[in-house]
C-alpha cells in the first residue's frame, strides 16, 4: 500500500484528501458535511450485547457512516462464515443450536437457519454421529471472492480505527494511519488476510483485539466470533514465514495474488 496525497476511487467517489489542514471525519477527513449519527464500531448487525459502545456523533461524518455501511459493512457481515455464525448466535431451536430437517448421511444435509425474520437454507458437507449427537462439516461451496476477501480486510480496518479512536482520538487522527484510511475508502491496494478453518459454533462471543503499538505485526487486529476467527495486520512491512503461518493453523488469502513463500 502505497502513501499518497489523495485518493480517489472512481467506482465509489470517495476522496481522501491527506493535506487537509484540519481534519475532521475519523475515515474522509473533511471537516465539512453533517456529523449527526453515531458510528458502531463493530456492526450493528453483530447485536447490541456485543457492541456496547459507539463513537459518539461528531467523529464521522454521516456521508462516511451511510457509504462504508453499504460498501464494507454489509459485504462483511455477509460472508458465509459470519452469515452462518449470527444465525447460531441467535438460534431458537431447542438447546439454542439448529436443527437437521433433512439428512442423507455421510453425504450431505439440508439445514434451515433462521436469520432475522427470514429462513436460509444450508447445506452440510458431510454429517456424522458420535456418542454425544451429530457433527456437521459446514463449509462454503466456493471459496470466498477476492472482492469480498478485500472488503473483509477494509471492514476489519474499519473496526479497529474505530476501536483506536475509541482509546484515544487524537491516536487515531494521526497520519500514521492515512494509508489505512484510503484503502476503506477504496483505494486499491495489495494485502493479505489470516483466517482459521470455520467451524460452526455457539460461544456468545465477539471478540476484538487491536495492538497499534505494533501495527505490522500479523495479529495486530485479531478478531474472534463464534467459530470464526480472522487477522490482518494495520500496515505492511513485516514479514512471517508460512512455515509459521501453516503451524498456527493460519490460512492465507490474497487480496490479487496466490501467497509467497514469505508474507510481507
Amino acid at each position: 500500500m502505497n502513501s499518497v496525497s489523495s485518493a480517489i476511487d472512481k467506482r465509489r467517489y470517495r476522496i481522501v484528501d491527506l493535506t487537509t489542514p484540519t481534519r475532521g471525519c475519523l475515515f474522509c477527513l473533511s471537516p465539512d458535511g453533517r456529523f449527526e449519527g453515531e458510528e458502531h464500531a463493530i456492526p450493528a448487525a453483530f447485536g447490541h450485547s456485543n457492541n456496547p459502545i459507539a463513537i459518539p456523533p461528531g467523529a464521522v461524518c454521516d456521508d462516511c457512516n451511510h457509504f462504508l455501511g453499504r460498501q464494507i459493512d454489509s459485504a462483511f457481515v455477509d460472508r458465509f462464515d459470519i452469515r452462518l455464525t449470527r444465525a447460531l448466535e441467535g438460534a431458537r431451536g431447542r438447546g439454542g443450536v439448529i436443527s437437521m430437517i433433512e439428512g442423507r448421511p455421510p453425504h450431505t444435509a439440508l439445514l434451515d437457519v433462521q436469520v432475522g425474520d427470514g429462513t436460509v437454507q444450508i447445506h452440510a458437507a458431510k454429517v456424522e454421529e458420535d456418542g454425544e449427537g451429530v457433527i456437521f462439516d459446514i463449509r462454503p461451496k466456493n471459496r470466498e471472492p477476492q472482492d469480498i476477501v478485500s472488503r473483509s480486510i477494509r471492514a476489519l480496518w474499519k473496526m479497529a480505527l474505530g476501536v483506536i479512536w475509541l482509546r484515544d482520538p487524537g491516536q487515531a487522527m494521526s497520519s500514521q494511519w492515512d494509508p489505512v484510511r484510503c484503502a476503506i475508502l477504496g483505494y486499491r491496494f495489495s494485502g493479505y488476510l489470516l483466517a482459521r478453518p470455520f467451524v460452526a459454533i455457539l460461544t456468545g462471543r465477539l471478540d476484538l483485539a487491536v495492538v497499534p503499538r505494533q501495527p505490522q505485526s500479523p495479529l495486530a487486529v485479531h478478531f474472534r466470533y463464534g467459530g470464526v476467527e480472522l487477522a490482518v495486520p494495520l500496515l505492511p512491512g513485516a514479514s512471517l514465514q508460512r512455515s509459521e503461518i501453516d503451524a498456527a493453523g493460519w490460512e492465507v488469502q490474497r487480496t490479487d495474488q496466490r501467497p509467497p513463500a514469505v508474507i510481507r
